[in-house]
């Protein structure tokens, strides 16, 4: 079993049954790890959760790492996904409305991920690089079409600096109470947006 975020290969389900068993399995982490936090949670409560056998849970990740290093891809999937060319205003990409959506997504990913907050102080796994790249890509994609003289080299630098923001956003409002999360999201709106004012003008 590999160390810490050394991560032993897992197993890829093949047939219907064992990529729904998976879902299942990788909802019910999410569950556990959210009540329990990383440290807390257990190979056998995620199995019981999921109403499998542990062997069962063991055949598809090797070890509690490999689970949680699976829950991130499939939540880098969804940034993804945001950032595809396109979603974001195409041409237009106005400032206001674009610092809006790139504070609001991560708030409802948190929303609809119990795991996505507890995860967020993991360190790194051997995936973490390629993940954070294709992120970087994707939003420079989306600077450079709605602003076509930055360069590749910029808008890749925009777009590193952007992920950072966003990530000191994710870990200070997961770390703050309830009422002061709305102030945290609002400090972040006016950073971002002197930030992207600054940058995406002529």
């Amino acid at each position: 079993m590999a160390s810490r975020f050394g991560l032993s290969a897992r197993k890829e389900p093949r047939q219907e049954r064992g990529r729904r068993r998976v879902t299942r399995l990788l909802r019910a982490a999410e569950q556990v790890i959210a009540e329990s936090g990383y440290e807390g949670a257990t190979m056998c409560a995620i199995a019981r959760r999921g109403g499998s056998a542990v062997g069962s849970l063991y055949q598809f990740f090797p070890n509690k790492d490999a689970l949680a290093d699976a829950l991130r891809e499939s939540f880098t999937k969804e940034y993804e996904e945001f950032w595809r060319v396109g979603r974001l205003g195409g041409q237009k990409l106005e400032v206001e409305p674009l610092t809006e959506r790139l504070l609001t997504f991560p708030v409802a990913m948190a929303q609809r991920h119990p795991a996505f907050l507890p995860l967020l102080d993991l360190p790194p796994s051997r995936h973490s690089h390629r993940r954070h790249e294709r992120m970087r890509r994707r939003i420079a994609a989306i600077l450079r079409l709605g602003r076509p003289w930055l360069s590749r080299a910029q808008a890749l630098r925009l777009a590193g600096v952007l992920r950072q923001v966003l990530k000191a956003f994710l870990t200070l409002y997961a770390r703050a109470t309830p009422t002061e999360r709305q102030r945290i999201v609002e400090e972040f709106k006016l950073l971002l947006a002197a930030y992207l004012h600054a940058r995406l003008k002529e």
